[in-house]
């Protein structure tokens, strides 16, 4: 993997560790929205877990093991999605927008991914 590709994915865990950090400072100020904010630092504390490994990523990873592992953290967030659909409580707003966040950049970063490994190496 290239160090391009390596900074994108510490820079996607990152996200997902500041926007955790965001909506519990959020939840502590907006009372009037805290359960919409907690819900959402719900939402990312499930995608942290899931994307533990993405953590300490080594730089020697394959493309293609790479590939694997966020297409099964993109499996997981769908199903996950899925359930927070069904149930639409209160918590699970909050909690919905952020997976959908997540899912947003996680694609992106799937994409640049698969764009890595068409390339041939030089």
């Amino acid at each position: 993997m290239n160090s391009t590709l390596h900074k994108a994915v510490a820079s996607f865990y990152n996200m997902i560790y500041e926007g955790q950090a965001f909506a519990t400072s959020m939840g502590r100020i907006d009372t009037a929205d805290q359960d919409r904010y907690f819900g959402r630092v719900e939402g990312l504390n499930w995608v942290l877990d899931r994307c533990q490994e993405l953590e300490d990523v080594d730089v020697n990873l394959t493309t293609a093991s790479l590939q694997k592992l966020l297409g099964d953290v993109k499996s997981d967030l769908e199903h996950e999605l899925s359930i927070q659909r069904r149930e639409k409580g209160r918590r699970a707003d909050g909690r919905e927008e952020a997976l959908l966040f997540v899912s947003d950049y996680l694609a992106s970063l799937m994409t640049a991914t698969e764009i890595e490994s068409t390339k041939s190496p030089v």
